[in-house]
């Protein structure tokens, strides 16, 4: 072979690998990463509490699933449609001369961007662009906060049939923006129960959303967080789902507020057994037995309906040996969501370390 030709195919050989690891080679079932205790912060305000601190450290928790902006569809200042961030983290865990929480150190942080369905079908056609957005945005975020230890970005979106080609459209083009600013993140992508069965998103891994499994705006339903019988139809296709993929698993509640069999609102903190007020109606039902109560935003009115929903250890617990059995042995990290001292508090020590 002459000198030039394989000059040329040397250079050719090289590009490729290069391209090989911004894009990512194929993906294989199973991580080559150690599992790691890990959970999910889902605020608005990031500042943790002693009680928090406490947690993560009795837990050997190692990773914090880190939610920093919503991306939104909403009217611009002309009066149009467009795509924004929404709700964005604001920290607060700096001492008062700015300096983070040396505690914060020993934590890896995984930063998380949830788009709505509306802002994924706005942003149409414009995927790159966004993308790049995106991408600066959470690394000036990091940058500006001193966020330690980042290694990952996810994106959390719900996407369906009719959304699917414009997500992976904005998963290869975050990989090639993570690529082109040189930065040492991987993509990972929540993954819904329904979405198992869809392809899988040029990503390189994901986490399975093991909540949420029910429609909660459904009056009929038991409890939305978690059953198993929801759970069951879809967890066939884990041992052969060609994502590594980690598993999210509930520790939360909420109480659900129904006005004449219609989804009125979400609040929480109810005392649902004040006699003077609620008249429990089934297991984990309640009327309203007068109008004075209030809800946050919700007034409360005679007769309405109060659904408490919560994530029991024997309910949890039951998924995830189903999970694991499915998984065929994968490695998987096990994360939790979220970190709420007052909700975590629902849990004893010992059942925590079951469900890591």
């Amino acid at each position: 072979m002459h000198l030039f030709h394989r000059i040329i195919l040397c250079a050719f050989l090289l590009l490729a690998l290069l391209s090989a690891s911004c894009r990512g080679s194929a993906v294989m079932p199973g991580s080559d990463e150690a599992p790691v205790n890990s959970i999910y912060y889902w605020k608005t305000v990031f500042r943790l509490d002693s009680a928090e601190y406490d947690f993560l450290r009795r837990h050997d928790i190692g990773q914090i699933y880190l939610r920093m902006f919503d991306v939104c569809k909403d009217r611009d200042y002309n009066k149009k449609w467009s795509v924004v961030p929404n709700a964005t983290m604001r920290f607060e865990e700096c001492d008062s001369a700015g300096v983070p929480d040396p505690r914060l150190s020993e934590l890896r942080f995984t930063p998380v961007v949830y788009i709505t369905l509306d802002a994924l079908r706005e942003m149409d056609g414009r995927e790159g662009v966004l993308a790049g957005l995106i991408v600066e945005r959470v690394a000036n975020m990091c940058s500006y906060n001193e966020l330690p230890n980042v290694s990952a970005l996810q994106l959390d979106c719900d996407w369906t049939a009719s959304t699917e080609r414009s997500y992976f459209d904005l998963c290869r083009a975050v990989k090639d923006e993570i690529c082109e600013r040189d930065l040492p993140w991987k993509l990972s992508s929540t993954i819904r129960l329904h979405q198992l069965g869809r392809d899988v998103p040029p990503v390189d891994k994901g986490v399975l959303m093991v909540y949420n499994t029910g429609q909660f705006n459904d009056p009929d339903e038991t409890n939305s967080i978690l059953e198993i019988d929801d759970v069951r139809p879809y967890v066939g296709k884990l041992g052969s789902y060609g994502l590594p993929l980690d598993v999210a698993y509930p520790v939360y509640g909420w109480q659900l507020i129904f006005r004449d069999r219609r989804f009125i609102g979400i609040t929480s903190g109810l005392d649902l057994a004040d006699t003077s007020k609620f008249e429990q109606e089934d297991t984990n039902s309640y009327r309203v037995k007068y109008n004075a109560s209030v809800a946050q935003d919700h007034r409360l009115q005679h007769y309405d309906l109060v659904r408490n929903e919560l994530s029991s250890y024997s309910d949890v617990m039951r998924v995830k040996v189903l999970i694991d059995s499915k998984l065929s042995g994968r490695r998987h990290s096990n994360i939790l969501y979220h970190l709420d001292s007052e909700l975590l508090s629902n849990f004893s020590d010992d059942e925590i370390d079951s469900l890591y």
